[in-house]
């Protein structure tokens, strides 16, 4: 299997060693007691998740308990308890802040593009695309009618070359299909009206604010312990199901869009993202006056390959992962190159005209992150 890396690809990446086959962390057990231990871990998250959504109906009926007493303790206390049981209700992810909806009248090449991607991973059809300034894209569902949404960060998009693009939706893609309970509608939702609560029990006070909004932020904060560790063995249930969903949409992505594409994508996520985080960071962005994308594009082409390799072997080392739900990324570069897809399905052709398409979209995105800069300047 040939393992160059098409034209144009970002970086100086090479080819890490091969292991004999598809590669997978060394199992700690036998396959069997892994497969036992999965299961176990999952059943727990879900069982876990809807403890958590039925604490909302638990509040609110301890709230009107407390509130019918027509004591002023009972009131306060019944008041409170219910505002809690509102912050719990179970509730679909709302559709994603600052982000820029595509029509499909609007972006018809785009569109195709998901499309094909869609079917060749058999995935269910996308309703919705939408444009934001971060570095990453996402797959979700969002809204009661729990409608499926590709969002896809322009910062990353725009120092992707074609074929890396074409990975990107297909990995983002396999997410609707690939068995992460973190996706799914229970556990999803759980953990979304738990951020959500973790939010409002977050300390934040000022010292002019007061002695009384001192006592309730402390209030809060101590309300929030819980919360956290809520959400933090949520997740640590759920871990296990994310990291075989990862590799799983690792593996998918690579049968679409080639292995090489794919493994040049993490790459990328190792290395010229950082870049990229640094710049939109920058005061540059806050008091520019030039085309964002253009200054963008400049300053990452700019980075030494000498560079790009530090963040290579940095992120070997310390055993870097996207986040703490993604496996270490240079062991899903090892095991995406050893899979054998070097031809994609899915071209990158009507590039082009996707650009043209994204352009209006990419606009507005540029002008938010610069108000948003602007103010956080001046604040």
């Amino acid at each position: 299997m040939s393992t160059d890396l098409p034209a144009g690809t970002s970086g100086a990446f090479q080819e890490p060693p091969r292991p004999p086959g598809p590669f997978l962390p060394p199992p700690a057990a036998p396959v069997q007691s892994r497969r036992a231990t999965g299961r176990v871990s999952r059943t727990g998250g879900y069982v876990l998740a809807l403890a958590v959504h039925l604490l909302a109906p638990a509040f609110l009926l301890t709230g009107v308990y407390l509130v019918t007493r027509l004591t002023i303790g009972g009131i306060l206390f019944g008041l409170v308890v219910l505002d809690l049981a509102w912050l719990l209700r179970p509730r679909p992810a709302p559709f994603p802040a600052f982000a820029v909806p595509l029509a499909r009248e609007d972006a018809p090449h785009l569109y195709a593009l998901v499309d094909r991607v869609g079917e060749e991973l058999g995935a269910p059809r996308t309703d919705l695309v939408a444009v934001s300034g971060a570095v990453n894209a996402s797959f979700r569902t969002y809204g009661w009618r729990r409608s499926r949404l590709v969002e896809i960060g322009y910062p990353l998009w725009l120092i992707l070359t074609p074929q890396e693009r074409v990975a990107l939706l297909a990995h983002e893609m396999a997410h609707s299909r690939n068995g992460d309970a973190r996706h799914g509608l229970v556990a999803g939702s759980a953990l979304h009206s738990l951020h959500e609560l973790r939010v409002v029990t977050g300390f934040e006070w000022h010292p002019g604010d007061g002695l009384s909004a001192l006592v309730t932020q402390c209030l809060l904060a101590i309300l929030g312990v819980p919360v956290r560790g809520l959400i933090f063995l949520l997740e640590l249930l759920l871990n296990r199901s994310s990291q075989h969903a990862e590799y799983r949409a690792d593996e998918m992505q690579a049968q679409v869009a080639g292995s090489a594409a794919a493994a040049s994508l993490l790459d990328v996520l190792t290395t010229r993202t950082r870049s990229v985080e640094g710049f939109l960071a920058s005061s540059a962005v806050a008091v520019g006056t030039g085309n964002l994308w253009t200054a963008l594009r400049s300053h990452v082409d700019a980075v030494a390959d000498t560079e790009l390799e530090r963040h290579r072997k940095s992120a070997r080392l310390e055993k870097t992962g996207v986040d703490t739900t993604h496996p270490p990324t240079y062991l899903r570069m090892q095991r995406v190159l050893a899979l054998p897809y070097p031809v994609p399905r899915v071209s990158a052709a009507g590039s082009e005209q996707i650009e043209g398409e994204l352009d209006k979209a990419a606009g507005r995105v540029a002008r938010r992150l610069r108000e948003d800069a602007q103010s956080v300047r001046y604040r």
